[in-house]
């Protein structure tokens, strides 16, 4: 029987999605290592209100979302390290080609007004165009602006909790786990067409193009002035939660331990496998502050440990 409660997350759930848990840093008072810094290209899982500088050992922290690109600058003095965070459902997504989305600048603020700018195609146009006025998602947004406060979320978990009960109905983009104790996105659970679903198939093919990406991104910043590239692949929810609503595609330890893979992986799945019911918020998708802990802890070690390639 499932308490009310956690009958009720089901309507808060999906509204949530977007929202930042705020944890402790993990760092505060932090020893810095002045020569090394450290660069993200991840997604909201490491954004600014989950993860920031005061959480790393390293002198300077940036960060960019895989939907944005940055121009930085690498101090070639110093040790420059780059992380390709990326949650288990958009890693398919993230590495269908090479990762693009830091773009190191060389000389800043010389010539920039006779710098010639990037060439748009008539297709980048059109796709611009598009995501300005037909944007993705709209509708929740504006859901989520408008009636993502407590006043309107009191009635909308009402009637998550009416029609649960009685009528044994989800809000419609909500997975309930079969232990009726867990939420999913349905993204991650239902396969069809969605890749992101911890159960869609992957091919061997698939397996090999996605590591060889990994391995020319990572050929390609270090090229740029990076001396180190890692990978770090967050499970998504239910695989760790519940992978018994399908079958599962392990496609981040089959990616992990290809022996092709070149880059270093700072492997957090095995430890959220371990203490699953700890990992993960109860009304999110989003780690909790125990999982974003044991990710921190972990990048630490690899980048600062004396074990590590300093």
């Amino acid at each position: 029987m499932i308490i009310v409660t956690e009958i009720c997350t089901a309507c808060r759930f999906y509204l949530s999605l977007r929202k930042a848990s705020i944890c402790p840093d993990l760092l505060p008072g932090k020893s810095t290592d002045h020569k090394t810094n450290i660069f993200i290209i991840g997604d909201s899982f490491t954004e600014e209100q989950r993860v920031n500088a005061n959480d790393f050992k390293a002198q300077n922290y940036d960060y960019t979302h895989w939907a944005k690109s940055k121009d930085i600058v690498l101090d070639t003095a110093q040790r420059n390290v780059l992380i390709l965070e990326t949650v288990e459902r958009t890693f398919r997504e993230h590495f269908g080609k090479e990762a693009d989305n830091f773009r190191i600048v060389k000389n800043p603020g010389k010539n920039e007004e006779n710098a010639p700018k990037p060439y748009v195609t008539k297709k980048q146009r059109l796709e611009n165009f598009i995501k300005i006025f037909f944007p993705g998602g709209t509708e929740e947004r504006l859901e989520h602006t408008l009636f993502n406060y407590d006043f309107f979320l009191f009635f909308k978990e009402i009637k998550a909790a009416f029609n649960l009960r009685f009528f044994d109905r989800a809000e419609k983009k909500v997975v309930l786990s079969k232990n009726r104790q867990s939420l999913f996105y349905f993204e991650e659970v239902e396969s069809g067409e969605h890749q992101t679903s911890s159960f869609s198939e992957v091919s061997e093919a698939e397996i090999q193009h996605l590591v060889e990406m990994i391995n020319q991104t990572q050929d390609k910043y270090k090229k740029a002035g990076f001396d180190e590239v890692y990978l770090s692949i967050i499970p998504n929810k239910v695989s760790i939660l519940a992978p018994d609503l399908g079958k599962y595609n392990h496609i981040i330890e089959k990616v992990q331990t290809d022996r092709a893979l070149k880059v270093p992986v700072i492997d957090v799945y095995s430890d959220f496998v371990r203490q699953p019911s700890e990992m993960y918020l109860k009304s999110d998708t989003h780690w909790s502050c125990a999982g974003r802990d044991i990710w921190l802890k972990k990048v630490n070690y690899s980048i600062f440990s004396p074990e590590s390639n300093q």
